[in-house]
């Protein structure tokens, strides 16, 4: 899997272990990293980690993780000042665009990242990791230990932040999305309730700073006024992925025969659950309320206006884009701008413009070809590169392992109990029949000792 991130000053994909940054203003100006393990001596007590350079470490208590430097998560400031990354070393590293993107501060966090996220102050960000905690970590002090704000008691999975840095909202595996208070997160302000799997990604609009949009493995996008626990509207996505998946059903059905009659009704009913479309990830424009989704193992990139009024809460499906495959990765620049990072050798990044004429929305997909502006030059750049990505081409995404397999345990004892009846039925037609000839035998014998009796009485 790779990312793609975009801010006022630069560019960024990341590749596993590895990002490039290219900058907004200059594109010949490139900034190149690879994360490397640390050493003993400044990994401050990381577990599992040794000094050889280049070797992959199993890190205590996860003996099956192979940590090989990649980066779990990554993100923006939210005017770009800072990017900060975190990898499987458990390294939290955060660079300044004042100084030439050099690092400012590197620590090491408790356990693997899952999500980061900055407050609007930029002086403050949260790393939340999978054993469903959240931590602060001071930007101005960066000898500071992180803070424990948040404990969820299953895996974390996204983390955001209120405009105005009075909310941290926390997305878990249990299917719920938790509204903290800043700074004392320990008063809990509400929860979100109703999705039936886990939630996958946040996002606050931009334009609508109360509305919080959610999507999950339920096959569901949720819009929500989090200050109130409120749900404000819901989009299903089950025909959008149906339709997408028709013909590998249809292959699935030639190999398991016409009937099915090979696959018991409780695994197709956990195969139908594991199914449901999931999303992987959500991008908002940052000046119009429209909302980008992607979905795991489906190429469309589904595209909707969101308009608030006294009646209510509306969204409205613009269109669907054909990406051709799965998007690794997709998200809004400053000029509404939407781009799209696909596991594509010849063309892995698309961007798409927007734009208004007589009140509608039109979507153009931008030729670097046919113009000399610097994003057709950023387009060209990132796909000369196309060696940058072969490190992600085979890897699985991180939510396809999610979902909770509900199996049906009752189709399986019915049909257990079924067989036990007509073998009971068998077996008692059987008794009866033994039971019956033993009878007769009983009488018969017990008939001939009679006779005898006899016979004994009259000789005496």
């Amino acid at each position: 899997m790779a990312t793609l991130l975009c801010s006022k000053q630069a560019v960024v994909c990341i590749s596993r272990n590895k990002f490039t940054l290219i900058s907004t203003s200059n594109v010949d100006k490139i900034f190149e990293h690879s994360r490397k393990k640390p050493t003993s001596s400044g990994s401050d007590g990381a577990e599992g980690q040794s000094s050889e350079q280049g070797q992959p470490t199993a890190n205590e208590g996860d003996p099956q993780h192979l940590s090989n430097g990649q980066i779990l998560a990554s993100n923006f400031s939210p005017s770009g000042r800072y990017f900060a990354v975190c990898d499987d070393y458990k390294q939290l590293t955060v660079w300044e665009a004042k100084t030439e993107w050099e690092s400012s501060s590197t620590r090491t966090v408790s356990r693997r990242c899952i999500a980061l996220a900055f407050n609007h102050k930029e002086d403050t960000i949260y790393v939340g990791d999978k054993s469903g905690d959240v931590y602060s970590y001071s930007l101005n002090n960066p000898t500071e230990d992180g803070v424990l704000l948040v404990g969820h008691i299953s895996m974390l999975l996204d983390v955001v932040v209120s405009q105005d840095d009075r909310f941290i909202m926390t997305a878990d595996r249990d299917e719920k999305i938790r509204v903290s208070c800043l700074p004392n997160s320990y008063h809990i302000q509400t929860f979100c309730l109703g999705h039936t799997q886990f939630v996958s990604r946040l996002a606050v609009l931009p334009n609508l700073p109360n509305v919080l949009v959610s999507g999950s493995g339920d096959g569901t996008v949720r819009f929500w006024n989090y200050i109130e626990g409120h749900q404000l509207h819901c989009i299903s996505l089950d025909s959008t992925h149906q339709e997408r998946s028709k013909g590998d059903s249809a292959v699935v059905d030639s190999e398991t025969g016409e009937n099915g009659d090979s696959a018991s009704s409780s695994v197709a009913k956990v195969e139908e659950q594991v199914d449901r479309p999931t999303v992987t990830c959500i991008a908002c424009c940052r000046t119009q309320n429209i909302v980008a989704i992607s979905l795991l193992n489906n190429p469309s990139v589904l595209l909707y206006q969101v308009t608030q009024s006294n009646s209510g809460l509306e969204c409205v499906q613009l269109c669907t884009l054909d990406s051709e495959v799965s998007p690794w990765s997709l998200c809004f620049d400053d000029s509404d701008q939407l781009w799209i990072l696909r596991p594509v050798e010849t063309q892995p990044l698309v961007v798409y413009s927007l734009s208004e004429e007589s009140g509608n929305i039109k979507l153009t997909k931008l030729d670097p070809t046919t113009s000399t502006s610097n994003t057709s030059k950023l387009i060209t750049k990132i796909n000369d590169n196309t060696q940058f990505f072969k490190d992600a081409y085979n890897q699985e995404s991180f939510y396809s392992t999610l979902h909770k397999r509900q199996i049906d345990n009752m189709g399986h004892y019915l049909e257990r109990k079924h067989q036990r009846e007509e073998l009971g039925t068998t077996w008692k037609e059987n008794i009866s029949g033994r039971n019956s000839r033993s009878k007769r035998r009983k009488q018969g014998r017990s008939k001939v000792k009679g006779q005898r009796n006899k016979k004994q009485t009259k000789v005496i």
